[in-house]
This record gives C-alpha cells, sequence and structure tokens, in this order.
C-alpha cells in the first residue's frame, strides 16, 4: 500500500457493554443467587478505543439477550452512572437502554465517513424443541415464505422468536441514525435444509452427536453472507469517490 493509505479491515465487534458477574454470599428471600451487572453508559474497551481508525464497523448483538440465557436467579441489572436503574429493568426494555446509549456514542465517536452497519442475528431451525428439548432439523428443503410465521413469529411462540424480537429492538434502535442494518436473519430463515444436521455423513451421526441447527453447512449460507456484504461496502464506497 502507498504510504500514508489506510488498510481497510472489516472487524465483527459484538454490541457488548461492560458486564461483570456480581456474586451475593447467599440466596435472597426472592430466589436470586446471583446477579450481572451491565453499565449500560460505559463502552466495552474491545471496540470503543478503535473507533476512529477503521473504514468500515460491523456491530451485532443478539445471542445472549433472553431469558433462557439470565433466569430469574440470575438476571441483569441495569446500571447508569454507577447506580442500578430504578424500577429494574426487564431484559428486552434494558437492551433498548442499551441500543440506545450505544447507538448515540457511535454516532458521536465513529467519524461519519466511516461506513457502519449492524448485523442481525443467524436465524436457528429447530423443529419440535429447543436443542435440549428433542429439536431437530431434518428438512431437505427451503421452507416456505408463508411456513416462516410459524416457525419463527414471537406471536406463534416459534423457534427462534426472541431473535426477531431482539432484532425488532435493533431496527427501532437505528431509526434516525447512519447506521446501516445488515439483514442477514430473513434470507436464512428459509434454509432450514441448510445445517450439518443430516449431512454429517456418518451412519447414526445425529443419534450420537445430535443435530446442529444453529450453524450452517459450508459453502452455503455464510459465503452469501460475505457476498452481500462485499457488495454494500463496494457499494458505499463508490459512491463516495462519486
Amino acid at each position: 500500500l502507498p504510504p500514508g493509505e489506510r488498510r481497510r479491515r472489516v472487524p465483527p465487534r459484538r454490541a457488548a457493554r461492560q458486564v461483570h458477574p456480581v456474586e451475593n454470599s447467599k440466596p435472597q428471600s426472592d430466589g436470586i443467587t446471583g446477579t450481572y451487572r451491565v453499565d449500560v453508559d460505559i463502552p466495552a474497551d474491545d471496540w470503543a478505543n478503535i473507533t476512529k481508525f477503521y473504514d468500515v464497523l460491523i456491530f451485532n448483538t443478539g445471542h445472549w439477550w433472553g431469558p433462557d440465557k439470565f433466569p430469574k436467579e440470575t438476571p441483569l441489572v441495569f446500571y447508569r452512572g454507577g447506580k442500578p436503574i430504578e424500577p429494574p429493568l426487564g431484559i428486552f426494555d434494558g437492551l433498548k437502554v442499551v441500543l440506545k446509549s450505544m447507538s448515540s456514542y457511535i454516532e458521536r465517536e465513529v467519524p461519519s465517513t466511516t461506513m457502519k452497519l449492524w448485523r442481525t442475528q443467524s436465524p436457528r431451525h429447530f423443529d419440535g424443541g429447543e436443542w435440549d428439548h428433542n429439536g431437530s432439523c431434518l428438512s431437505k428443503r427451503l421452507l416456505e415464505e408463508h411456513e416462516l410465521d410459524s416457525w419463527f413469529d414471537p406471536r406463534f411462540g416459534g423457534v427462534n422468536k426472541e431473535a426477531r424480537l431482539v432484532n425488532s429492538v435493533i431496527e427501532e434502535a437505528l431509526v434516525g441514525t447512519d447506521i446501516q442494518l445488515l439483514n442477514l436473519t430473513y434470507m436464512s430463515e428459509f434454509r432450514a435444509d441448510a445445517h450439518p444436521a443430516i449431512w454429517l455423513g456418518k451412519k447414526d451421526a445425529v443419534a450420537v452427536w445430535g443435530q446442529d441447527c444453529m450453524h450452517w453447512c459450508l459453502p452455503g449460507v455464510p459465503d452469501t453472507w460475505v457476498d452481500i456484504l462485499a457488495a454494500r461496502i463496494l457499494h458505499y464506497f463508490k459512491q463516495g469517490e462519486g
């Protein structure tokens, strides 16, 4: 590269705030055995200190924002200014506050010339139960459009319902910012056939190792994500040159 030219890199940066486990010495009367502190106004060092270096920044969050990850016995407790937010926030209301704080920080600290993308979550395709409740993804075909809501819509209690809830919160938080939404979820929801569950190539592999309905066969869906990302990046910088 010519001297002084900035190298264009695309680092994945998770939208994590400072999260610390706080152990209680003994169980409380309400059944809480421990809490996790989330400082909504303190950005995590691993991405906050590089905001002015990169030409492209990609943010994402979602996997840990679910009641199954933080049950009522060990909840997230949200702090602002070093003090717990009152009244206490549930996990999705807390996420809204975190995203508002983070998007405001990005708008303030990241140069306007930097391309900013927020990637939505990768969907799972467990049918008949979650991963630990006999869920499976034996489909050898793409889902039809009319099937998606029965599989994924929160109103119907479908698998992946929390991902759709989180994605809707993310979309709402990005309104009015220059952070572009990179929605990879919807297109990937169709691909119930693209997980390695039935393609392991060994007799009785599913019975022995279970079904992986979260990750993807390669090559396949992730390659399409990369193609879309590359096209978005090229289009963005060509527009800037024009």
